[in-house]
């Protein structure tokens, strides 16, 4: 082993051993900039998803073309692969991006960034414009954190984990939201397009999981519960990471409702979301999404005056620093 990654390895092994965020510099230049509802810098990635997003419309295409050229301005090479198709007489587009040609298993977060038809204006700040600004947050920290030229670099030989993913998948959903009732068959359009994609293709086979992000950064005080046995383990490692890290994260409070057994007792799905058609495949899925929802979903009340953007930020980071301890993307 060089004597540059025997350093980066035991400097990775001393912040992780002392409950330090590895990306901590990055957060402090970055987050107030980047997810702040104040902000009017160029880069803020939180406000420019305060428009109505039905699919097809022209608000649509504004926010895919800003995630589009987000991705284009990182600093490390992430692979697009837009799938779009025409159902209901509307036009869809799943947004795909991969970092780590070739995996042999892929981490993939994801959330949903269409909006509601109705009501009329409905923009959906939690339901999911904030867990879409978080992504692109993820992306942005991935690429400084394994650029190879970046000082933080660490290669595969100076990862300490066992189980990691060789790659990263971000997707934006399309349509998840229903045309007009929700049903197996009218929600979840983008969802179920993709998962019977790479199912025949056999890249189902590769996903080691699905961290699907849904009704996040609510100023209300809700938590989210683990969901599935198959990913409490993951669960609780980002339960981990928030305690251990209390005193340094945006909001004081916590986001995990971890005392709540009941659904891991049940092991049973309790809310349709874009994983069903991913599970139903074997996938295993880490499902973050709060219960009860906020006391103004689905109505023209989810504006972006109910997101606390502290606490989008508490989840950029734990998300940040969960990929970043999981992963060891295929990119050099």
């Amino acid at each position: 082993m060089k004597p540059l990654i025997k350093l980066i390895q035991f400097s990775y092994l001393l912040r992780v051993t002392l409950a330090l965020l590895v990306g901590r510099d990055f957060y402090n230049r970055t987050l107030n900039s980047r997810l702040n509802l104040q902000s009017s810098d160029s880069q803020n990635l939180l406000l420019p998803f305060n428009v109505t997003r039905i699919p097809g419309s022209s608000g649509s295409r504004d926010v895919r073309k800003f995630i589009e050229n987000h991705f284009k301005n990182l600093r490390t090479h992430w692979s697009y692969e837009p799938d779009c198709f025409t159902e209901k007489g509307f036009d869809f587009c799943n947004l795909v991006f991969t970092l780590g040609q070739n995996a042999s298993s892929y981490l993939v977060l994801g959330a949903h960034y269409d909006s509601k038809i109705t009501p009329e204006g409905f923009i959906g700040a939690v339901d999911s414009a904030a867990s879409c600004s978080i992504l692109l947050y993820v992306s942005e920290f991935l690429s400084t954190y394994f650029d190879p030229s970046f000082d933080e670099f660490w290669s595969e030989d100076s990862h300490t984990l066992t189980e990691a993913f060789d790659g990263v998948k971000i997707v934006f959903f399309d349509g998840e939201e229903a045309l007009e009732n929700w049903t197996s068959e009218d929600s979840i359009y983008g969802a179920r397009h993709l998962a019977a994609d790479w199912s025949s293709s056999g890249l189902m086979d590769d996903i080691g999981l699905l961290v699907l992000l849904d009704l996040l950064g609510s100023a209300e005080n809700l938590e989210v519960p683990s969901f599935f046995q198959a990913s409490n383990e993951e669960y609780k490692a980002l339960l981990s990471i928030e305690a251990l890290n209390q005193d340094e994260l945006p909001h004081n409070e916590t986001l995990f409702d971890g005392s709540n057994l009941g659904y891991l007792e049940s092991n049973r799905v309790v809310i349709g979301d874009d994983h069903l058609p991913f599970l139903a495949r074997g996938v295993s899925v880490l499902h973050l999404i709060p219960l009860p929802f906020p006391s103004y979903w689905h109505t023209i009340g989810d504006t972006f005056q109910e997101i606390d953007d502290t606490k989008v930020q508490n989840w950029a980071i734990l998300l940040c620093e969960y990929a970043a301890s999981r992963t060891v993307p295929k990119i050099w």
